[in-house]
C-alpha cells in the first residue's frame, strides 16, 4: 500500500473507530467542512479524508456519486473491483439501477472465499438496520463486489492506468 493509500485509510477508520454519528437532517463535520451541510454525506467524507492525507489533488471536488464515477470512467482513473486494495475508492450500487449510490474506501482486498470487500464508509448504518447508502454514520463494511459498480483507484497512484 502506497503511503498515500495508507494516510487515507488510517483517517478514515479514525471516525469508524471514534464511532462517529451525524447530528439531525445529516448534520457532519464532513458537511460543514465541504459548504454543504444536510445533505447526504458518504461523498464528503471520502472528499475529507483525501483532503487530509494530501491526496485530494488525485481527484476532482464533488460531493456527487455520480459525478466521481463519471469523472474517473472519462479520466481512465478505474480499475476492476475485484482488484480492490486498501485505500481505493469504491463506487457502489445495492439495487442494480444502473448508477453509483454510495461510495466508501476499501480497507483490504477482496476475500476470494466470499468475494466480499471490507471497507469504512461514512452516511451509511450499520448491517441490517437502516439505509446503507443514507445511514447515519461512519462503519466497517464488508460489501460484495457485486454490488460494487467500479474502483476508482486513486489514492494509489502507482495503480492508477494511464490517461494518455
Amino acid at each position: 500500500m502506497s503511503k498515500q493509500a495508507d494516510a487515507v485509510v488510517k483517517y478514515a477508520k479514525k471516525w469508524a473507530d471514534e464511532k462517529y454519528k451525524e447530528g439531525p437532517n445529516n448534520d457532519t463535520v464532513f458537511g460543514k467542512w465541504f459548504g454543504l451541510n444536510n445533505q447526504p454525506w458518504c461523498m464528503m467524507f471520502v472528499m475529507w479524508c483525501l483532503s487530509a492525507a494530501k491526496a485530494k489533488e488525485l481527484v476532482f471536488r464533488t460531493a456527487s456519486c455520480e459525478a466521481l464515477e463519471s469523472w474517473a470512467v472519462k479520466n481512465k482513473k478505474t480499475v476492476s473491483p475485484i482488484l480492490a486494495q486498501a485505500g481505493d475508492i469504491l463506487l457502489f450500487d445495492f439495487h442494480n439501477e444502473g448508477k453509483s449510490v454510495h461510495t466508501g474506501f476499501a480497507t483490504g482486498p477482496v476475500d476470494p472465499k466470499t468475494h466480499l470487500i471490507p471497507t469504512v464508509e461514512g452516511n451509511t448504518a450499520k448491517d441490517g438496520a437502516g439505509s446503507q447508502a443514507n445511514g447515519d454514520g461512519v462503519y466497517y463494511k464488508k460489501r460484495d463486489r457485486k454490488s460494487t459498480r467500479l474502483n476508482s483507484s486513486h489514492t494509489d497512484i502507482s495503480r492508477m492506468p494511464s490517461s494518455a
